[in-house]
């Protein structure tokens, strides 16, 4: 179960996770299960399924381009996006093994996913869009800045909450905008400390994560008071954080590094 605040609790840095060899390789991370994660290895062209308390690979497959984004669609499927090129993969998550599934044509480079039921949100930087398309590539929704709103300007990640809100992190802007599963835009969260932000996740009664890479913190952001507070810093570890995931079934954080480069680091709520 979440703590009802994590802005509250204490976190226990634990030995970090090694899961391998190349320096700066991985890209994004995805709890997979309780017990294990997904892997985008940018430097390999890979997607790891790792074990999270050994870093013993499960399962491995590789990539035609270096992946970047990647999401759990459900419980069995995750979608991978290349960054470099206009495809979005899909791979199956069957008892512990990766099978690659269905490739599918985009409109432009993505960069971001994330689940959304049993849609898929596609983020894209050049230009600045938005999409939610379901696992056959048919486009349901989509968003595209009108004239010279600028809401988005650089979104490279985002996720999304049980009940379709998508939360979007702008690694330029430094924002967080909070948008219904049609994509309007509901919400603006924006403060100082959110410089550079990366990495971003919702770990449930309202509460997102978000990776500060600029002011080498993760950032706590309650979404109904809209109140921000820093829960890891420079002093515990966290230098240019790019990525994480939550896993409230073992209350543990997941963080990737960019002076971490071959580990995954853990921190236990206490």
């Amino acid at each position: 179960m979440s703590p009802s605040d994590l802005s509250r609790v204490d976190f226990r840095r634990l030995p970090d996770v090694k899961v391998c060899t190349e320096p700066g390789a991985i890209r994004d991370i995805v709890m997979a299960s309780p017990d294990s994660l997904l892997l985008s290895n940018g430097t390999k062209k890979s997607i790891q399924h790792v074990d999270s308390r050994t870093g013993s690979t499960l399962s491995e497959v590789s990539t035609p381009y270096g992946p970047w984004g990647i999401c759990m669609v459900g419980g069995e499927l995750a979608a991978v996006a290349y960054g470099g090129l206009k495809k979005l993969q899909l791979v199956h998550v069957r008892g512990g093994q990766l099978i690659p599934g269905t490739v599918l044509g985009v409109k432009e480079r993505c960069w971001g996913v994330a689940g959304s039921g049993d849609n898929v949100v596609v983020s894209y930087i050049s230009p600045p869009r938005l999409e939610v398309m379901n696992t056959d590539g048919r486009v349901l929704h989509q968003y595209q800045d009108p004239g010279a709103a600028h809401t988005f300007q650089f979104p490279q990640f985002l996720t999304t909450s049980r009940d379709g809100f998508i939360y979007v992190a702008d690694q330029l802007l430094s924002t967080i905008n909070k948008l219904d599963s049609s994509l309007k835009v509901l919400r603006t969260f924006s403060d100082p400390q959110l410089g550079g932000l990366k990495g971003i996740t919702l770990v449930g009664d309202g509460q997102l994560l978000v990776c500060s890479y600029f002011n080498n913190s993760i950032e706590h952001v309650n979404v109904n008071s809209g109140k921000m507070t820093t829960i890891l810093g420079k002093a515990d570890g966290i230098v240019s954080p790019r990525s994480l995931a939550y896993c409230p079934q073992q209350r543990k954080l997941f963080v990737c590094t960019e002076n971490n480069t071959d580990s995954i680091q853990v921190y236990q709520i206490d």
